[in-house]
């Protein structure tokens, strides 16, 4: 598998695969290799699905274990099993590591890097893969919404400042340069990335911003006209703690009465839990319309285009607008701040963008 000169891909979700693929058709890429991150909600035969084996020099999977440590002893007492399962811990993250390292090294030297996410403390393991493959250029493609919050941490100097190392003893030191040399995913900021991002972001000094502008989806939208259906694209916000799930129904309450009249669908995230979605069909009369792929893959390829594709801040609404342009209607439904839980000013900031970039055919609801 080694290349010496190629190009990497690392994602973990179908919509990191797609944004990938109009990455390599844009910049007119060759010999590029997949690597893709399993046990994440989404199974290897989806993404041999949607990457197309022969679009691909190599594609490769993998998984990483994270499993929950269960052990006590009364034997021992509760020092001792604490360190147990400490050590326990440390082997599995030893083993995840070595696993992505060798990865990595498979690849010897790359031009360029893609990586799905960039989240710092989130997404340590994309980090750690750049910082362990060689290479000239990284870029960072989109992964929903999240692109927004990476940016304001590249942006934001204390979060990119190093933090002191405290002093202390040679054995601690020694200790902690083997747990950063085998152990711990190296997670440090790059130098400098370029974003290809289909947000119209202000990104940091040294950034670089390349706009993804969807030229690939576009080209690949069928000739099928706009069906007289209404799709509500679905969010995990309570099951990520946005959102109470009593506010969560009260609003799409609001909003069915809102399309009331047209043949609406709902159609879950993935990561939505059956409970809530028998719900939103038992309590709410909706009906359910699931997909196995991204919205923008249906919409596109397969030729599942709506009249009116709406949703409450998912980024579905963004990448259809540049993708689709006025053949759909899309409609952003706002959620009052005092109604949330968390992240007010991201989603706040999410909003804010729509609004900044409304048109005839996009639009943010206030209920």
């Amino acid at each position: 598998m080694r290349t010496p000169y190629g190009n990497v891909f690392l994602i973990e979700s179908p919509l990191q695969l797609l944004n990938a693929m109009e990455a390599k058709k844009y910049f007119e890429l060759v010999n590029n290799h997949l690597v893709v991150r399993l046990g994440v909600g989404f199974s290897q035969e989806l993404f041999e699905r949607l990457a197309g084996a022969d679009d691909w020099d190599s594609l490769c999977f993998f998984a990483l274990d994270n499993n929950t440590m269960d052990f006590e002893s009364r034997f021992l007492g509760k020092t001792i099993s604490n360190r147990i399962r400490g050590f326990r811990y440390d082997y599995q993250q030893y083993q995840n590591r070595k696993k992505l390292d060798n990865i990595a090294t498979s690849f010897g030297r790359v031009k360029n890097i893609f990586l799905g996410n960039y989240l710092a403390e989130w997404k340590q393991y994309m980090r750690h893969f750049a910082n362990t493959l060689p290479h000239e250029t990284l870029y960072i493609i989109d992964d929903g919404t999240d692109v927004i919050k990476i940016n304001d941490e590249r942006k934001n100097y204390l979060l990119r400042k190093a933090c002191p190392k405290e002093a202390g003893s040679i054995l601690g030191g020694l200790r902690r340069m083997w747990r950063q040399s085998y152990i711990e995913w190296n997670d440090n900021d790059a130098g400098t990335i370029n974003f290809f991002s289909a947000y119209d972001i202000e990104v940091g000094t040294g950034d670089r911003l390349i706009r993804n502008k969807y030229d690939y989806l576009r080209e690949m939208v069928t000739r099928a006209l706009p069906s007289d259906e209404v799709f509500f694209l679905g969010q995990c916000l309570v099951e990520d703690g946005y959102i109470k799930k009593e506010l969560y129904l009260e609003y799409l309450k609001k909003i069915k009465s809102y399309f009331a009249g047209e043949k609406m669908f709902y159609i879950p995230h993935p990561r939505e839990s059956i409970e809530m979605i028998d719900k939103i069909k038992g309590c709410l009369g909706f009906e359910v319309k699931c997909f196995d792929g991204p919205i923008e893959y249906e919409i596109t390829v397969k030729g599942n285009m709506p009249k009116i594709l709406a949703s409450f801040f998912c980024s579905a609404l963004q990448n259809c607008n540049i993708i689709l342009g006025h053949n759909v209607r899309i409609k952003a439904f706002y959620l009052a701040p005092e109604h949330l839980t968390r992240f007010h000013e991201f989603v706040q900031s999410i909003y804010t963008y729509f609004e900044n970039n409304t048109c005839e055919s996009f639009e943010v609801v206030t209920l």
